[in-house]
């Protein structure tokens, strides 16, 4: 019986608190980190964003998004992970790249603001 090829299976080896440690930026303003892939982001106001991706999808494995994609902007997983790993849900990366909305004025920690900034209140430039 032939078998159809529906997902690749991703198993991530370093969980998020190990290895080289990168800027605020690598993570919040990077549509690759957070498992969308190779693309640009556009914020859209009012919460809500765009992913354009920069590569074609894998049509040959049977693959609408790029071999680079983990799951999309709502969170539903593109690829198989093996037990205990996932992609962000929607929610989560939504709220990471919130984060970097805020990162061209506010760069880091050492920024007051930053360290005292109440989690649920809304950014005063970019609404929400």
């Amino acid at each position: 019986m032939e078998r159809e090829f529906r997902r690749i299976t991703w198993s991530h080896m370093y969980p998020h608190g190990t290895g080289k440690a990168r800027t605020c930026r690598d993570c919040h303003q990077s549509a690759k980190t957070v498992g969308l892939g190779y693309g640009s982001l556009t914020y859209l106001g009012k919460g809500k964003w765009r992913f354009t991706p920069t590569e074609a999808p894998a049509e040959l494995l049977g693959l609408k998004h790029g071999l680079s994609a983990l799951t999309n902007l709502s969170g539903e997983p593109l690829v198989n992970f093996r037990p205990g790993v996932s992609a962000f849900s929607g929610p989560e990366i939504r709220r990471i790249l919130r984060v970097g909305l805020c990162l061209p004025c506010h760069r880091d920690f050492s920024d007051p603001v930053m360290r005292n900034w109440p989690p649920k209140r809304p950014c005063p430039v970019f609404k929400e």
